[in-house]
């Protein structure tokens, strides 16, 4: 085997593979010895019938399809050992020739990563207080929920909820087809298009209207901005909320000893969403501080990974899963591919924060010891012994285990850049 390398940009080697002739002929026999298993050639039991009739059923490129299948993650794996090439994901694999075989191989390698003076860095952390707007605001959020739906002989008023039956399109294209909903007629609702609440209003029960809207071209969805949708309505009934007066007794309802500790409950549960966001915008500033004074060289193939666990997550938000996320993609009028290209540019961001991270951890000899390890699992677990034993087994496998390792340490590490960076400032 002949055997050779060049460095390329990015994190990647060209690695170039020539076989010889007897190396090729091995892998021609474990290919016979395979296919003879599988094939069926009458008057011969599987395996011994011989190789020319097995060839003249299958054809040659068939045989050498099938050995080259064997021969090439094998001696892909030789060849990297014999250039010392440490390979850090799958490579982009090309053949060359067939006879002799020679392939290329553009092969990831680990980045490069130069951290800046990421011990100088220092931000402001923003700190918002909860006022009692808000607090009131979730109060008649949970008096909504705690209401009660009476039918009314009226026309519909902004706070009712009717039971309508609505069909939806664009075009000859149904996008909403539902029967006896429910819906919750709120001013400046955007469910489904902005402007479909004010359009029940003063209507009476029985009543069938057509009418079309179109979504704003500052929508937030931007693949809906500036589309026309057509709908067909038909009121089946109207219900008033009758809600629960505002006193202690509600307040025993919602899980509270009282009025006053009920308020208390709602400030410290809001406080610690608005202290949690502040600190994830506070991560998101910092982080982006250290990408732009370090210098970071990576291979492509990492964004493309972490482009496919985006997707993933994404694809967990629909039933039917990948096939989900393709289907509301296509109603968007938008391929896979476009939604990857979209995706990358997040995805990049990604990649360069984990190195970097992952680099600060190494300099400032960020570790997770077994013990720490061990308390996060059953932090996990706490609660639900249901599943204690299968959670437990997971995280006692290698893999799991060193992936929450990994998690672990990054999170460590970003507390104490946090630290660093916000106690001077």
């Amino acid at each position: 085997m002949k055997t050779s390398s060049e460095r390329m940009e990015n994190c990647q080697v060209a690695l170039n593979v020539e076989l010889e002739s007897s190396e090729k002929d091995k892998y021609i026999d474990l290919a016979f010895q395979h296919l003879a298993k599988e094939v069926t050639i009458p008057g011969f039991r599987k395996g011994k019938a011989p190789r020319t009739l097995i060839e003249k059923r299958l054809g040659k490129e068939a045989v050498i399809q099938e050995a080259l299948e064997h021969l090439i993650p094998e001696v892909y794996e030789e060849a990297l050992k014999s250039e010392a090439i440490m390979a850090i994901a799958e490579p982009q694999i090309e053949l060359v020739k067939i006879d002799p075989v020679t392939f290329k191989a553009i092969v990831p390698v680990k980045p490069n990563v130069t951290l800046g003076n990421y011990k100088d860095v220092r931000l402001a952390m923003e700190k918002k207080d909860i006022n009692d707007k808000e607090i009131d605001q979730v109060i008649e959020q949970l008096r909504e929920q705690f209401g009660t739906l009476m039918p009314v002989e009226r026309s519909v008023q902004y706070g009712d909820v009717v039971i309508i039956d609505i069909e939806g399109k664009r075009g000859d294209e149904a996008i909403l087809n539902r029967k006896d909903a429910f819906y919750d007629v709120q001013r400046e609702s955007k469910f489904p298009v902005p402007g479909f609440s004010e359009k029940l209003i003063n209507l009476n029960k029985g009543a069938e209207e057509n009418f079309t809207l179109t979504f704003p071209q500052d929508f937030e969805i931007s693949e809906l901005s500036g589309k026309e949708y057509s709908f067909i309505i038909k009121i089946k009934d109207i219900k008033e909320k009758n809600l629960p007066e505002l006193n202690d007794e509600f307040a025993k309802t919602a899980g509270s000893e009282n009025l006053n500790d009920l308020k208390e409950k709602i400030r410290t549960n809001l406080q610690s969403r608005v202290d949690e966001q502040a600190r994830k915008e506070f991560e998101n500033k910092l982080v982006g501080k250290l990408i732009e004074q370090s210098t970071l060289e990576f291979p492509p193939i990492l964004v493309e990974k972490e482009v496919d666990h985006i997707i993933n997550e994404e694809s967990r938000n629909f039933q039917d899963g990948i096939k989900g996320l393709e289907n509301y993609l296509k109603n968007a009028k938008k391929t896979m591919e476009e939604h990857r290209g979209d995706l990358r540019p997040g995805a990049e961001n990604r990649v360069k924060a984990y190195l970097i991270i992952s680099k600060i951890a190494e300099a400032e000899n960020v570790i997770v010891n077994e013990d720490e390890l061990n308390h996060a699992v059953e932090n996990m677990v706490k609660g639900d012994e249901k599943r204690a034993d299968n959670v437990k087994a997971l995280f006692d496998l290698p893999q799991p285990r060193e992936s929450l390792r990994e998690t672990m340490v990054i999170n460590k590490t970003m507390d104490l850049l946090t630290k660093k960076a916000v106690e001077s400032t």
